[in-house]
């Protein structure tokens, strides 16, 4: 076994696991609270169901390698949505009121890395792709 894959399947199952930790948490407190605090930081609250949906069912095919280089777009595009509208005006570390960008900008590039490599190593995209031929 390469030691890239093998890197690149721990960012697989590292990624996904964070992003459905945040779903979980998100779906624990109630859609109708995410969809609340997204208002609140003036972002539409349909927006916290689908962000809460992706990270949920995302984090766990990342997790399979169910379509890991899809999911990680759908990661990046929220991770660069929450910096722009969210985090950006904070700074990297932070203000001392709210939290930086800075583990939303490794998740980006978590994500990024894994949507331009992919991940074969322990993967149903694998399995399914050596049953289609």
């Amino acid at each position: 076994m390469r030691s890239r894959e093998f890197g690149a399947f721990l960012l697989r199952i590292v990624t996904g696991f964070i992003f459905f930790a945040h779903g979980w948490v998100k779906w624990q407190r109630g859609l109708e609270a995410a969809a609340d605090s997204f208002a609140t930081m003036g972002l539409p609250g349909w927006l916290a169901y689908i962000v809460t949906i992706v990270e949920l069912v995302g984090g766990w095919a990342m997790m399979l390698g169910l379509g890991t280089r899809l999911m990680a777009a759908a990661f990046a595009i929220i991770m660069t949505g929450a910096i722009v509208t969210v985090k950006a005006d904070a700074g990297l570390l932070g203000n001392g009121r709210e939290t930086g960008y800075e583990f939303n900008l490794a998740l980006l590039a978590m994500s990024m890395y894994l949507w331009l490599n992919g991940s074969q190593l322990w993967s149903l995209d694998t399995v399914i792709g050596r049953l289609r031929g």
